[in-house]
């Protein structure tokens, strides 16, 4: 007979606090990817090309850092970097409120808020898609991801409508701190997590951390060129 901690997922206390860690995060993520660029067109005036710079910026991280961030989360701790992550995330998008304020507010702190939270997102996901098979056993996986995936769809419904809401009533620049929050929520929850984790196996133990990316870049590869004989 499986115990009550194997019923169901929303039993498993450690998995509760990873998936609302989750879930703040995804859903503070919202009023902060409008408001940002809102800020950018109405507080500081900002130019087609200026707004499409802090645009691509935000989108940059992955590209630059989704293959090298997949390898390195193999080889250190998962949870001490998903709460690093989510504290500098929330240090750069708590910096924008006060500083608009204060009528200190440039684009350049945007752009660079952008990137930092940007690639904080890009290091912290992969730290958490690596983490979940350390904290449940194989059989759970699917239901986990499954779970998790139920809060990026909820995040996707409410997330918009939230964000609007809250910069009608406090201001774009003033929404930008629930992100912040959100992050708190989601380090807090992350340190909360009782549950041990494995060091990672040792260096001499694995291929060098360029052969992985190079591995991981192969397969990205070979992946496009089989959808495109399918397309084509």
């Amino acid at each position: 007979m499986k115990s009550s901690a194997d019923s169901s997922l929303w039993r498993h206390r450690d998995f509760r606090l990873h998936w609302a860690g989750q879930a703040s995060d995804v859903l503070g993520s919202s009023p902060s990817s409008v408001a940002i660029p809102l800020v950018a067109v109405v507080s500081l005036h900002a130019t087609t090309w200026e707004a499409a710079v802090l645009a691509a910026v935000h989108k940059t991280s992955p590209l630059l850092f989704s293959l090298p961030a997949g390898a390195w989360c193999d080889r250190v701790r998962k949870r001490p970097l998903m709460m690093a992550t989510s504290l500098i995330s929330a240090a750069a998008t708590a910096s924008i409120p006060p500083a608009a304020s204060y009528d200190r507010l440039t684009l350049m702190q945007l752009w660079v808020a952008a990137f930092v939270v940007g690639s904080c997102h890009v290091v912290g996901m992969a730290a958490s898609l690596s983490y979940i098979p350390r904290l449940l056993p194989p059989h759970r996986l699917l239901e986990a991801d499954a779970k998790l995936a139920s809060a990026n769809t909820l995040a996707d419904i409410g997330g918009p409508a939230l964000a609007g809401a809250l910069i009608g009533l406090i201001g774009a620049a003033r929404a930008v701190a629930a992100d912040a929050v959100s992050y708190l929520v989601t380090a807090w929850c992350t340190l909360r997590i009782r549950s041990p984790e494995t060091a990672p196996s040792p260096r001499t133990a694995r291929p060098s951390l360029r052969s992985e990316i190079r591995a991981g870049r192969g397969v990205l590869l070979g992946r496009r060129s089989v959808v495109g004989h399918f397309v084509s």
